[in-house]
């Protein structure tokens, strides 16, 4: 999953680093801009959100599922995706909500699964294990020597990171655009230059098109899920839309259509030129190996897989203090958890990151299991907030009648009935890869996320006030837009 940086620096760039934008906080990926934003700019947001490590790090993993097949496959991962967030683009076109994701869980979730959402951030820390990772592994196929010290290198490359959030250094902030542009520069010339060299009669359905079966087809599909979210963040930039509940509706969907066209494009060349067993499990490395002169290989490698990688680990771990230090100070977590230094940085809770984000890199988990685990939880969830969609219509029918989408009902029933199955696809699916105890251990977390969620509130730790008050403020608005 990539960074709010990523859909940011995207934006900046379609933009054309136009002087009417204004960036607030470039390392915690903030934005503000002097005008409202149309279709066009929303969905640059979500698709820069979408496109970058994601596909880097789980197309080799998808390959070794389904084999050929994996261009089918990210069709349908990007479409399952879209129905797994349904909830958000159907809400995007029911109510204008300036706060975003946040203003909509107040509207649709009890506390309880307020706290579960807010909790759940903890297992965001095994995003950056996988990116390190994958990190070392894009960096040894030009030096081959880093693969004898891959834990090491990965634990460095994840401390370093951490020490550069401890000033919000403008100078990473600024080193991040860069890498950012690198990496679209490599995506486009990986596939300008790849599909000239693809054997197209490779690609099409023939005799073991389904590498893995039916069922390889629907885990490569799961795993890949993981590179196609992003698409609905342009809910996050509500109170700066033209139009929200037409704006972000039509955004949503244009950016998933863009996405799946651009993961096409790359899928094609990464089975199309080598034989699938060349390429199943590995990463593109050995296709960009094949196609460019080794100049131009080593450039991809380094300014476009690593860049893009770096960019969402640093974009990860530089966009965890402000909703964990809001979940800390609603109760959610122990008070001792907000501790800071004299300038302000949350230096116990990033210790617990920290040590969350090292821990799958000394027992040597898969990327596959780092997906897996990741996933998993946000699947669960987004089925119980998509249970909920049908009585929060039921609750507001003036909104709904007068939204984006005001289909009838039974036809409201069916997209909801969709997008629970998308989510139970994917997660049963996620399920499967876990061996031994990873299973049980995923059962256990969310089971004790929902306990230690009702222990805070029945304990009375948790403040509700405000909760409440974005509550009341999105009622407010809803109210105003019907009047």
């Amino acid at each position: 999953m990539n960074s709010r940086l990523v859909g940011y620096h995207i934006f900046l760039l379609s933009e054309s680093l136009d002087s009417t934008l204004m960036a607030k906080g470039c390392v915690m990926g903030n934005i503000r801009e002097e005008k409202k934003l149309g279709v066009k700019e929303l969905a640059a947001y979500g698709i820069g959100n979408c496109i970058g490590s994601g596909i880097f790090v789980s197309m080799g993993t998808g390959i070794g599922y389904t084999g050929t097949s994996i261009i089918l496959a990210l069709i349908v991962a990007n479409i399952l995706v879209l129905f797994a967030y349904a909830y958000k683009t159907l809400m995007s076109g029911m109510f204008a909500l300036p706060g975003g994701a946040y203003s909509q869980a107040a509207i649709l979730q009890p506390p309880i699964l307020v706290g579960v959402s807010a909790l759940s951030n903890l297992f965001s820390g095994l995003a950056f294990a996988m990116y390190a990772i994958s990190f070392v592994e894009y960096a040894s196929t030009v030096f081959p020597n880093l693969a004898n010290f891959e834990k090491i290198i990965a634990i460095a490359v994840i401390t370093v990171f951490f020490l550069s959030t401890l000033k919000g250094s403008s100078f990473m902030g600024k080193l991040n655009f860069i890498m950012v542009a690198v990496l679209i520069i490599s995506l486009i010339v990986y596939v300008l230059t790849g599909l000239p060299q693809v054997d197209y009669s490779s690609i099409l359905p023939h005799d073991g098109y389904f590498g893995g079966g039916a069922m390889g087809f629907i885990m490569a599909v799961a795993m890949m899920a993981f590179a196609c979210q992003g698409a609905t963040l342009p809910v996050e930039m509500t109170a700066d839309a033209k139009d929200p509940k037409r704006s972000l509706p039509k955004a949503i969907l244009l950016a998933s259509l863009v996405v799946t066209v651009v993961y096409v494009l790359i899928s094609i060349v990464s089975v199309g030129v080598l034989p699938v067993e060349a390429v199943e499990n590995k990463n593109l490395g050995v296709v960009a190996r094949e196609i460019f002169p080794y100049p131009v290989f080593v450039i991809f490698i380094l300014g476009g897989a690593c860049f893009a990688i770096l960019t969402s680990l640093y974009g990860a771990i530089a966009s965890r203090p402000h909703p964990m230090m809001a979940t800390i100070k609603d109760g959610w977590l122990p008070q001792w958890l907000g501790r800071t230094t004299e300038k302000g940085y949350p230096y116990a809770m990033m210790i617990v990151f920290y040590v969350v984000a090292i821990i799958p890199i000394f027992i040597d988990m898969g990327l596959d299991t780092l997906i897996s685990l990741m996933m998993i939880p946000i699947m669960i969830l987004n089925l119980l907030n998509n249970i909920l969609m049908f009585p929060l219509v039921k609750k507001y029918p003036g909104a709904w009648k007068n939204g984006f989408f005001a289909i009838p009902l039974w036809m409201l029933k069916i997209v909801i009935v969709l997008a629970i199955l998308a989510d139970l696809l994917i997660s049963v699916a996620l399920f499967t890869t876990l061996e031994g105890g990873e299973g049980l251990f995923i059962i256990v977390m969310v089971a004790a996320l929902f306990a230690y969620s009702y222990y805070r509130l029945k304990k009375g730790y948790v403040n509700l006030s405000d909760i409440e008050r974005v509550r009341r403020e999105a009622e407010e608005n809803i109210s105003a837009s019907l009047s």
